[in-house]
């Protein structure tokens, strides 16, 4: 069973549609001077969901929120960018809860059935009563709005990022949705930025949550722009349940979930603040996936080496001294080969010659420009 080809545009989705169950909207607030800056994701019945959050110990009031209700069906999920909601005041936390329960008031449900996400600068108090004004308009221009959705999630990203992806049945299609944001404070370990997903397929929660839970290590816990860990991340993905998949069906759905989650991993760090150069490590040869893994993120996390993919100068004297940092002793045998490193788009392939396992990350180069953006991000 095949699966469409996963497409994403950077400024609109004319291709793309919503699954079944889902609204979207999104509104101009006032959080941002004038770009859209508050979406609403809507379950027409409540959804089921599966989360995964920063482990960062510092996490947002909307993380914090999120946590405690994942488990729940949910209803909406409510978006802010250009505030984190982090690091504030005593009262955050009580602030987007009541954000929550205004929301929930609104739609008929429980606050338990909401969930929120947050995303912009750390430190600045949340402006709940403009958002509250607002939840009357989001709820009134409910519909099918991917474009603008899409948008209303971005801070530093220059596109929207969309990926889109469905598996052929007899009857109906089961179709799957993602949204994303990120350009900088991306690494590892969780998600390195929001990203909801949304598809339509009836699938057992424990095999949903098997699959969804290694789409994001393939993809969002494997991309590293700056090696800073946010406080917000959140991976969100809801199924309204509408379309029955068989046991024969699961393997294409899993094939398709993983391929969005990617689609939208490789579209960060493409976006990745100040970058000119999108790169692709994959660690060959070692004793076991978790070896291979640590091997690449240490690869694609090293400053120096991120330095010299700027001046596509192949000092692979690097990518031994991120090895050796990880722990991973290399022997002098260790290959390490690479496309040209003036493109655009480049790989390098590490061989390790120890055992059969791999692992493949994602990376940009580090800039100049990228220094200069974030000397004066507030």
């Amino acid at each position: 069973m095949s699966t469409h080809h996963i497409t994403h545009y950077k400024k609109s989705s004319k291709s793309a549609k919503l699954p079944e169950g889902f609204l979207l909207s999104a509104v101009h607030c006032g959080i941002k001077k004038k770009r859209l800056d508050l979406g609403l994701i809507c379950c027409q019945e409540p959804a089921s969901a599966i989360g995964f959050f920063t482990t960062n110990a510092n996490p947002s009031y909307s993380v914090m929120f999120s946590k405690k209700n994942i488990h729940n069906p949910i209803k909406a999920v409510l978006v802010n960018s250009g505030n984190a909601n982090c690091f504030t005041h005593s009262q955050g936390l009580k602030h987007t809860e009541e954000i929550a329960s205004c929301l929930a008031h609104a739609l008929g449900t429980k606050k338990a059935n909401i969930l929120l996400a947050s995303t912009g600068i750390i430190g600045k108090k949340l402006p709940k009563e403009k958002i509250v004004k607002n939840l009357a308009g989001l709820i009134k221009q409910l519909d099918q709005k991917i474009d603008m959705f899409a948008s209303s999630i971005l801070t530093t990203d220059t596109f929207t990022k969309i990926a889109f992806a469905k598996v052929p049945l007899q009857k109906k299609d089961v179709h799957i949705i993602g949204f994303a944001k990120g350009a900088g404070m991306i690494h590892p370990q969780m998600a390195t930025m929001l990203a909801f997903i949304l598809t339509d397929a009836r699938i057992k929660p424990a095999l949903f949550k098997n699959i969804t839970q290694a789409a994001v290590e393939e993809s969002f816990n494997s991309i590293s722009v700056d090696g800073c860990m946010s406080t917000n991340d959140n991976v969100c993905f809801l199924t309204s349940g509408k379309i029955s998949l068989n046991n024969h069906q699961t393997n294409a759905f899993g094939h398709a979930i993983r391929n969005v989650c990617l689609g939208l991993a490789k579209m960060i760090v493409k976006d990745a603040e100040g970058a000119t150069k999108f790169v692709e490590i994959e660690v060959r040869g070692a004793k076991s996936k978790e070896e291979a893994k640590r091997a690449a993120l240490a690869v694609a996390s090293s400053t120096l080496l991120k330095c010299s993919l700027w001046g596509a100068s192949p000092n692979w004297g690097r990518i031994a001294a991120a090895l050796g940092q990880a722990g991973i002793k290399a022997k002098e045998n260790i290959s390490i080969q690479s496309t040209n490193l003036k493109r655009k788009e480049a790989k390098i392939v590490i061989h390790l010659k120890r055992g059969k396992s791999q692992w493949r990350t994602y990376t940009s180069d580090l800039t100049p420009q990228y220094i200069k953006f974030n000397a004066g991000y507030s």
